[in-house]
């Protein structure tokens, strides 16, 4: 799971190991593990309820900047699909199921544009969180 964050903790790394611990560099190394969980600090709470999808019915979930990765913690083993919408010609593509272990954060899609409409497919109903 990548976040897109993680180049501000390397360039953190990068400050502090060139010895320049500063009451500003102290700050930013402080701040920057607070911006590496952004994206999980962003999800959302997910229930499929029958449906077996998250978002239900005809809605669409749109990926933001928070996180590069489609993620998603259920609360039981479950097997999920992302489904993309492309926007050039409204074709929906589904990647292949994965397998994602219960309490514990996986990824349903990876390297996803910001702004991409989606939803979740579920091998069972499930419940959860999902940052995306």
């Amino acid at each position: 799971m990548r976040i897109r964050s993680r180049a501000m903790t390397v360039a953190a790394a990068a400050a502090l190991a060139a010895g320049g611990l500063t009451a500003a560099t102290s700050t930013s190394a402080v701040a920057a593990p607070a911006a590496a969980l952004s994206c999980y600090g962003s999800a959302k709470s997910y229930n499929t309820g029958t449906t077996y999808a998250w978002p239900t019915a005809t809605a669409w979930a749109t990926t933001t900047s928070n996180c590069a990765d489609i993620n998603v913690k259920p609360s039981r083993t479950v097997r999920v699909s992302a489904c993309l919408l492309k926007s050039s010609t409204n074709e929906v593509t589904c990647n292949s199921y994965r397998t994602i272990s219960a309490n514990t954060w996986g990824t349903a899609a990876t390297t996803v544009l910001d702004g991409t409409k989606f939803y979740l497919l579920f091998d069972n109903p499930s419940s959860g969180q999902v940052a995306y």
